[in-house]
């Protein structure tokens, strides 16, 4: 099943794709107003296995070539915009050796107004605070604070960021 909004929309509301979005869905996608894919020219997709769920908020920006994968749940807020080619990927798998569990995943939750860079890499299990920014070319593997910049492999964080109360990205 995919969700547009809560109902009683226009269709300047609707979700808007340009270029190809790949969308793999046994479970439940709910996708909030005014949310943009761009699929050009890279791809993006989304997969969502049985009994999962991936809601996406309002005003969400999901640039070419993302790659968002769900098999419990990956939660989005609104204003949050996601650059090219960032994988999203609430577990792995797959196993490493016969130790592993290998239907494990972690739930991941990307608050209001977070900023995603380039080519970034979000792991299982991680929440990442509202006002926040992760730069290009980053792999979160642990929880980000609001209000803050990280960077790096893996993310640490490299400033306070000062945000007024009420101010969205747009």
């Amino acid at each position: 099943m995919i969700r547009f909004g809560k109902g009683g929309h226009s269709l300047r509301e609707l979700p808007w794709i340009k270029g190809k979005l790949y969308v793999n869905k046994s479970g439940t996608i709910r996708i909030g107003k005014r949310v943009r894919f761009v699929g050009k020219p890279w791809a993006t997709q989304l997969t969502v296995e049985t009994g999962a769920v991936l809601e996406i908020g309002d005003n969400t920006f999901i640039n070419a070539g993302v790659g968002i994968a769900a098999r419990h749940r990956v939660t989005i807020g609104a204003n949050v915009k996601i650059g090219p080619r960032t994988s999203i990927l609430d577990s792995t798998y797959h196993q490493l050796d016969v130790n592993d569990d290998p239907g494990s995943s972690k739930p991941i939750v990307i608050r209001n107004n977070v900023w995603i860079g380039t080519r970034c890499t979000i792991l299982p299990g991680v929440t990442i605070g509202e006002n926040s920014v992760v730069a290009a070319g980053s792999i979160v593997n642990k929880d980000v604070p609001k209000n803050v910049l990280v960077a790096g492999i893996p993310a640490k964080i490299i400033r306070e960021l000062e945000i007024p109360e009420g101010w969205i990205r747009q």
